[in-house]
């Protein structure tokens, strides 16, 4: 091989090596874009949440559970429903109770009734055994209340 080839390699080589540098450095300084770019996608997702709250709050008035039940008409099944939506699992005393604080009357006879409204409507579900039974919103709606706020999809 002559000192001319020779020379070519070694240029060639060097900037072969040059090139590799620049591909690495491409790709460290690509990294905080691709970030970027991943945190505004969530912060369009989240934005896109927020308005269809504010949209729901503009056309009803209020953003609240039993939005999800319309064939609930009663105001008192629907804040049992809310009540459910706040407290998880509760019986029909504790349930008489809350709903007592919220609206300064309640019988455990009218929370009975308007629980099987509820349960017929699929808005909520019983659990635990036979003898202290609670209620609980059921999981069909939680997932449709956590997509309406775009907590799910």
């Amino acid at each position: 091989m002559t000192s001319k080839e020779s020379e070519k390699d070694k240029e060639i080589q060097r900037l072969s090596n040059k090139i590799d540098n620049l591909e690495g450095m491409i790709s460290e300084m690509a990294k905080p874009y691709q970030e970027t770019m991943a945190m505004m996608a969530k912060f369009n997702e989240m934005a896109s949440g927020y308005l269809k709250i504010i949209n729901l709050y503009q056309q009803h008035g209020k953003v609240s559970p039993e939005m999800l039940v319309p064939s609930v008409k009663d105001p008192i099944a629907q804040e049992i429903l809310v009540i459910l939506f706040e407290k998880k699992e509760l019986n029909v005393s504790q349930i008489a109770e809350n709903l007592k604080e919220k609206r300064g009357t309640s019988s455990r006879k009218t929370v009975r009734d308007k629980l099987v409204e509820l349960e017929q409507a699929n808005a909520i579900e019983v659990v635990g055994d036979k003898k202290v039974k609670k209620y609980k919103v059921s999981d069909e709606l939680v997932e449709k209340w956590l997509k309406l706020l775009g907590v799910m999809k």
